[in-house]
């Protein structure tokens, strides 16, 4: 075997393991995005609850059920969910006390 022959043979075997030296990709894959979780604001009597976890929460000036408020108050322990509508859990309250706690939310239910 000739001398360039044989060296263009090593070039090519290099060729052919050089992706060996190479770390795998360890980039994580995109994640899909997952739809928002929304849920309903739901006013009772003497407190509101998320619609979507039923614990505790603030009616005034919250988007999203982030804290839990009551005696005990758990400063971001809420679920995430978007308030997108405001519904009573009471007879006592009426469409228009939804209307005056939360003008910007759409009443579900009544």
């Amino acid at each position: 075997m000739s001398e360039s022959h044989s060296s263009n043979t090593f070039i090519e075997l290099v060729k052919q393991l050089a992706h060996l030296d190479q770390s795998p990709d360890t980039t994580p894959a995109p994640t899909p995005v997952a739809s928002e979780l929304t849920t309903t604001l739901l006013v009772g009597d003497f407190e509101s609850r998320c619609g979507n976890c039923d614990k505790p929460t603030l009616v005034h000036e919250v988007d999203r059920h982030t804290d839990v408020s009551g005696w005990e108050e758990e400063p971001g322990a809420g679920c995430g969910a978007r308030f997108t509508t405001i519904a009573s859990a009471s007879r006592n309250v009426t469409a228009a006390d939804l209307r005056q706690l939360r003008p910007d939310l759409p009443i579900r239910d009544h």
